[in-house]
């Protein structure tokens, strides 16, 4: 491996997963003594924390947490959460995933969340992005629309180039750049979560207090001009963990909140052939099965089964292939969002490209499919559409200059890549009990992001070892 490489390779990481440079982790910091108003402290996170807090040994509560966004959320910080939550609440099972993309402000980050966000269906997401606003809204607002997950808005720290003047009326900024900061976190992301029921990290308050606390300048507490240092990732860690509290004006029964409903198996639900019957009104179902639950279920929603809905299918995330080419690794899609005109299966694809001579920045590409085969050619200057009709890409939508040469620091474009990608199913046809660690509970998803509207399941088979249905509606989630 050429030295030209491998110094690309440490920038990389630096870029992907930003650390400290030149302070050692084992060093005190002062402690923040303002962890933020307790009035206002884990507000719009209390199903979460009741999730986390109630589980012990015999009952062991899944919690779905998801941190997405980019660099920042790509810091230490993140993963000193997860082992906080770990801890703190050990009979949790705990499934704690991050999906930063560093340097993928909103215009980007809106089309990868197609993707990695909505599917993900999390009990909460912890989410930071820069960019405009209107595509950070869009953003919470499907979230709201498509998943009945909690989440919480963080505030952006000070960066290094920012003064520590009073904020509270942006109008009075003088610097441009300032007063857009000062409106965003001020006027825009507070209300923002007010609007959507989110909680908010008002880190950005809380950041200035403590660096006037102790007469630091916002240049102590990062490396650049905005990634923290270990100072920053400390300060940074605890701030969000004491977001993480139980609120005790706040009692919520996790499964039946409203929003997350739980129905016992009744004599009433059973057909007179041998069938359950269940209406429901949601975008998501899940079968409660008993410890002892064995055989398979065959499901059936309004009348057909649930995959038949195209819209059970979607494209995950495409990876770049950088194995044994001279593209180094890291998270970043070559296209940012993957489309369909007619129905998806579970497969495999891969797209290869190749540098138009005549006009670098565009390239010529063919599609295959493992399951359809191979499925047709274009341009990444053109629309296209796979002859099979499964793989949509808009030309908008390439983006090989800044997710393949700028981000991973190339010299130039590439003559040729490779990338591959899933299509995955967010139902299923038939059920059988999963396996899973004592104590946790056997679940599973009918489907889910199915239209949040009123459906009859019809369930048949070995019916008996189901205990209870578990329904989700988006739009019963309280907001203000």
């Amino acid at each position: 491996m050429s030295i030209s490489v491998i110094f690309r390779f440490i920038v990389l990481i630096v870029l992907w997963l930003p650390i400290a440079h030149g302070q050692s982790p084992s060093v005190d910091y002062p402690a923040a003594t303002n962890l933020g108003d307790p009035a206002q402290l884990g507000r719009g996170i209390q199903r979460t924390m009741t999730l986390l807090q109630s589980s012990n040994a015999e009952h062991r509560n899944t919690v779905r947490i998801l941190l997405y966004g980019q660099s920042i959320t790509a810091g230490k910080w993140g993963g000193k959460l997860g082992d906080f939550l770990s801890e703190t609440y050990p009979h949790a099972n705990l499934e704690f995933h991050r999906r930063p993309l560093s340097g993928f402000s909103t215009e980007r980050l809106v089309k990868t969340s197609t993707a990695d966000l909505y599917p993900f269906y999390a009990d909460l997401v912890v989410f930071h992005d820069y960019g405009n606003n209107e595509d950070y809204e869009t953003m919470i607002r499907q979230l709201r629309e498509q998943t009945t997950a909690e989440v919480i808005l963080q505030a952006d720290h000070f960066r290094r180039s920012e003064q520590l003047i009073d904020e509270s009326d942006p109008s009075t900024i003088d610097d441009q750049r300032q007063r857009w900061a000062a409106q965003r976190n001020q006027q825009f992301l507070p209300g923002l979560a007010q609007k959507y029921g989110c909680g908010f990290d008002d880190r950005r308050r809380l950041w200035q207090a403590y660096l006037q606390q102790h007469q630091l300048s916002p240049g102590d507490l990062v490396n650049d001009d905005v990634h923290p240092n270990e100072h920053g990732t400390a300060l940074m860690t605890e701030l969000i963990k004491a977001y993480f509290v139980a609120r005790p004006d706040s009692q919520i029964d996790p499964m039946n909140c409203g929003y997350v409903t739980t129905h016992p198996v009744t004599d009433a639900m059973r057909s007179a052939d041998g069938k359950l019957v269940f209406p429901f009104d949601g975008n998501r179902i899940d079968l409660v099965l008993h410890d002892q639950a064995s055989g398979t279920c065959q499901l059936m929603i309004d009348g057909k089964p649930p995959l038949d809905d195209p819209t059970m299918f979607y494209h995950q995330r495409n990876r770049v292939k950088w194995r044994d080419t001279p593209i180094p690794p890291g998270p970043w899609p070559a296209v940012l969002k993957m489309g369909f005109e007619k129905p998806l299966v579970e497969e495999t694809w891969t797209l290869n490209a190749t540098q138009d001579p005549d006009h670098p920045s565009v390239y010529s590409f063919r599609v295959q499919g493992s399951v359809t085969g191979p499925d047709g050619s274009g341009r990444s200057d053109e629309p296209f559409v796979s002859d099979s009709g499964r793989v949509v890409i808009a030309a908008e939508d390439w983006d090989v200059a800044f997710s393949i040469v700028a981000l991973r620091r190339l010299d130039a474009l590439p003559q040729s890549f490779q990338i591959d990608w899933d299509a995955v199913a967010q139902a299923a046809n038939q059920a059988s009990p999963p396996d899973v660690p004592a104590g946790v509970e056997r679940v599973v998803t009918v489907a889910q992001r199915i239209a949040d509207q009123p459906h009859t399941l019809q369930i048949s088979g070995e019916i008996d070892g189901i205990q209870a249905l578990r329904v989700y509606s988006p739009r019963k989630f309280p907001r203000p």
